[in-house]
């Protein structure tokens, strides 16, 4: 296993995190608690969940596997999404992170919670009431480091900024949308980042299994993929023919380097210096010893500069998250 700096003063986190978002729904729980426990023998100790994620059943199967091996991991969660019906169960204000952060620590098992995330962004509460919350939370003990997902740069700058200003912890680590079809960070955030030393954890490297090549323009998704499952995620953001064809036309690239498309998409997303770990999230074992596979070798530069004629740097194969039904908060309507 590889391990890098989570930004300029975190720890040392794999390169490849576990992400939990299938564990207690497509996958039950007994193969959660195998894949786990086979992703720590291997290496891995960054592991990547939310309290949004299967009503909290993610993070309670998640405590199950680390009970006797908490000092081997390094947790990440998140808050701001939907909890409940109420009208203060989401969000990012004092209110809401308080009773969540109480809520992950009870699913976890844990006394604390190593990375503590900004789900999305929250654009009714201001930025230093959130940060304020947060100061309060380490100050206690209760999380070790602060990050953000799905924030734009001027948001992250804001985050940053505001934090020096009053003296809060700053963002150590970001979690953007990034693979080959979706290449948007590279144009400020990843740049900004960068700079500033932020880590960069990536979700969706694959584009939630675009980049296998399972899907073909046209057809019926095969049986049992996430889209014939009727995954909401991937409904609403990866189903578009232009990354269908490109997913075809980077088969042969991974042919020639001898390896199976994930394989070659998570690799291709890990050469990015700036790139400091990207969450795969396993359905099966299967899956996680393929993405294993990724490490350890390199793309040919022949093959990177035909990635970058299908997909120019900074550019989409289409459109981004645009999701009635899981709004972001408070954001304006145009």
């Amino acid at each position: 296993m590889d391990y890098t700096t989570l930004g300029k003063n975190g720890p040392k986190v794999s390169r490849i995190c576990l992400g939990t978002m299938m564990f207690g729904d497509a996958t039950n729980e007994a193969d959660s608690l195998r894949i786990i426990d086979r992703a720590i023998d291997v290496g891995i100790n960054f592991i990547d969940t939310a309290n949004v994620y299967n009503a909290g059943e993610s993070e309670r199967i998640l405590s199950k596997a680390i009970q006797d091996k908490r000092d081997q991991v390094f947790i990440a969660t998140k808050v701001c999404g939907p909890m409940g019906e109420g009208i203060n169960d989401q969000g990012l204000s004092r209110y809401h992170i308080l009773n969540e952060v109480e809520n992950s620590l009870r699913r976890l098992n844990t006394d604390y919670i190593d990375l503590y995330i900004l789900h999305r962004p929250d654009y009714v509460t201001p930025i230093e009431e959130t940060l304020r919350a947060l100061d309060d939370l380490v100050s206690q003990g209760k999380i070790r480091y602060l990050g953000c997902s799905n924030f734009y740069s001027w948001q992250l700058c804001e985050a940053l900024w505001t934090s020096d200003k009053r003296g809060y912890p700053p963002m150590v680590a970001v979690q953007p949308l990034y693979n080959i079809v979706n290449r948007d960070p590279e144009v400020e955030l990843l740049p900004m980042c960068q700079a500033h030393g932020v880590g960069v954890m990536i979700y969706s490297p694959l584009a939630r299994g675009v980049l296998a090549g399972k899907y073909l323009p046209g057809q019926d998704p095969p049986e049992g993929s996430r889209a014939d499952r009727k995954d909401r995620r991937i409904l609403v953001t990866e189903l578009r023919d232009e990354s269908f064809e490109v997913a075809q036309k980077l088969k042969p690239l991974a042919d020639a380097h001898g390896k199976t498309m994930t394989q070659f998409s998570l690799n291709w997303a890990l050469a990015n210096p700036i790139i400091t770990a990207a969450i795969v999230g396993p359905r099966t074992m299967e899956h996680l010893e393929d993405n294993l596979g990724c490490l350890g070798w390199e793309i040919e530069q022949d093959a990177l500069d035909e990635i970058d004629r299908l997909v120019p740097p900074g550019e989409h194969t289409g459109f981004g998250f645009n999701d009635p039904q899981y709004p972001v908060i408070g954001r304006p309507k145009a």
